[in-house]
């Protein structure tokens, strides 16, 4: 009988069994249960940092286009700096609230250069 070596998790399902469990837990909870889904604490440190840093960064779409994959800014830095703030609870509400009035007004302003940019290429 040979014995196979158990197969190695790609970087996808490693996040995804990270969110997944974080999803199902009720509460704060220690990095140490992370062990439940198979990841020692070095690993599970090296993830929730490389996570946390991916999360403060500007939001990208990703643009199918036949064999192509195009990467599209959809925020800039401004818009991730306010993203940030208005999710911050240990800042008051009221300048949250004027946070995301200002990402909103941010965004749309974005999207109406974007557009004029896009219908002056095409004349």
């Amino acid at each position: 009988m040979v014995q196979q070596s158990p197969k190695r998790r790609t970087n996808q399902t490693r996040v995804e069994e990270i969110f997944r469990f974080i999803d199902s837990q009720n509460d704060v909870f220690p990095k140490s249960r992370l062990k439940e889904i198979g990841m020692n604490p070095h690993s599970a440190e090296n993830w929730l940092k490389l996570i946390e840093f991916i999360q403060n960064q500007p939001k990208i779409r990703l643009v199918q286009t036949g064999h192509n994959t195009l990467i599209e800014k959809v925020e800039g830095k401004y818009q991730a700096l306010m993203r940030t703030q208005f999710i911050d609870e240990s800042i008051p509400f009221e300048q949250r609230l004027q946070s995301i009035t200002d990402y909103l007004k941010s965004l749309y302003t974005r999207e109406r250069t974007d557009i004029g940019r896009i219908q002056k290429k095409d004349l």
